[in-house]
């Protein structure tokens, strides 16, 4: 399922700030939401929602976090309860909400957000339930002005945009046929923590919780919108973490509706050198690409597994070097050799 970006803003949001309210106000809002948009000349923090005076621990700022009441006097920005309070009070001075509250309030808040007409960024992932996810695209389609996008974050950098172009729009490497993809996180302080229950046990109507849904979701939204391939069936297995239960290493196979197959495999436990492993190949009639690399990691520490000496600190500095994000390449299959189509190199393209 893949959600299209639109052109939405008014002329009226083009001369002055657009006016967010943040929903959710744990470590992955406080460490990165909140900060980016107080820096943002184009954008005004209007309101904080949030029902717990101190919000959980969670996301990138783990055992760091700061009171509602510190956020309102830090951003300026008055605090409410409950979406609902917010929108009785103050739904006209809104242009859109930045939703980052648990995963399984997703789909009730998004609705309620663009049920009020307000633009919706959500964070990922969309939902962990495929009716809910139904009822979030029909929403979103019930109002084409407004914008509903999913903060998959990979899939608005420059390597996804030309990913996407050489697969969906040129056709560089023909038909897809198959995808192998990776990602490994250094997370364990996140999914075998025991203070993090909203990314480690499954409430609602989720099927368990864990890096599936906090991390290889991103390669999922990367792969489905790079490529354009449809789910048809799935045989997934998991490990999970003695000490949460959590799913730590995932594999899963994916066939296709067009016979195409999809290996996905997660890894959330590496050592933290101050980087995440990226590695996503495309394979089709007429060529393969990859997109991969050492991807920055948040709230990187030194690696735990060196000893301490200076060689071990050297390589660790040596690797967050290495990790400036993910390169794009593509190559292409030697045209048919022929009198009216002469035989052509392999091609490659990289974009860092």
């Amino acid at each position: 399922m893949r959600v299209a970006a639109r052109r939405v803003f008014s002329s009226a949001s083009a001369t002055r700030p657009a006016r967010i309210a943040v929903v959710g106000c744990g470590g992955w809002t406080q460490g990165w939401h909140l900060p980016n948009l107080a820096n943002r000349a184009d954008a005004e923090i209007a309101a904080l929602v949030e029902p717990a005076d101190e919000p959980g621990a969670g996301g990138c700022l783990s055992g760091r976090l700061e009171s509602m009441a510190t956020l309102e006097a830090k951003y300026g920005a008055p605090r409410y309860h409950s979406l609902a309070a917010l929108l009785a009070e103050r739904r006209s001075e809104l242009d859109g909400v930045l939703v980052a509250a648990p995963h399984t309030l997703h789909c009730a808040l998004g609705k309620e957000v663009l049920d009020a007409g307000l633009h919706l960024l959500m964070e990922k992932p969309m939902t962990t339930d495929v009716a809910e996810a139904r009822t979030l695209v029909d929403a979103g389609a019930a109002a084409p002005q407004l914008a509903l996008l999913l903060n998959n974050t990979a899939n608005w950098q420059p390597g996804f945009i030309e990913a996407r172009s050489h697969v969906r729009e040129r056709g560089s490497i023909g038909e897809v046929r198959h995808v192998s993809c990776l990602l490994a996180a250094p997370l364990s302080w996140l999914f075998e923590g025991h203070d993090h229950a909203g990314w480690t046990q499954p409430t609602g109507t989720m099927v368990g919780n864990g890096f599936g849904w906090g991390q290889l979701s991103h390669t999922f939204a990367w792969v489905y919108g790079a490529t354009g391939l449809t789910p048809s069936t799935v045989y997934a297995a998991a490990v999970h973490s003695a000490a949460t239960g959590a799913d730590v290493y995932d594999a899963a196979t994916i066939t296709c509706t067009n016979g195409a197959l999809i290996n996905a495999s997660g890894v959330g436990t590496i050592p933290d050198a101050g980087f995440k492993v990226v590695a996503n190949w495309v394979f089709g009639t007429e060529g393969m690409m990859h997109f991969g690399g050492l991807a920055g990691s948040d709230g990187a520490a030194p690696d735990s597994s060196g000893d301490g000496s200076a060689a071990a600190e050297e390589m660790a500095a040596l690797a967050r070097q290495q990790a400036q994000g993910a390169r794009l390449q593509v190559h292409l299959a030697p045209a048919a050799h022929s009198l009216a189509a002469p035989r052509r190199p392999p091609g490659q393209h990289h974009l860092i």
